[in-house]
């Protein structure tokens, strides 16, 4: 049992990794997350809750500063639409 769930802490850690990787090379997609309305606000917002701490943990300050940037984007815009 112990096996399967250091598996499954590795598998999460591969997915934190690889989305990371993505929104650090690729502008484009980070602008696209922002913006979509196909993931709620309340997703995005512990989805990247989720990376900073993650990042925070193995003082990852690049990826930190890029993440809080998005979310405060996402908020920003999440004020603007609800005021219409």
């Amino acid at each position: 049992m112990e096996e399967k769930l250091d598996k499954l802490v590795d598998f999460y850690d591969v997915i934190i990794e690889d989305s990371l990787k993505f929104f650090m090379k690729k502008k484009k997609l980070r602008k696209e997350y922002i913006q979509t309305d196909e993931i709620t606000f309340k997703d995005k917002i512990q989805d990247l809750d989720e990376l900073l701490e993650y990042s925070e943990l193995r003082e990852m300050y690049e990826e930190c500063s890029v993440l809080l940037d998005m979310k405060k984007q996402i908020i920003k815009n999440n004020g603007i639409i609800n005021l219409k």
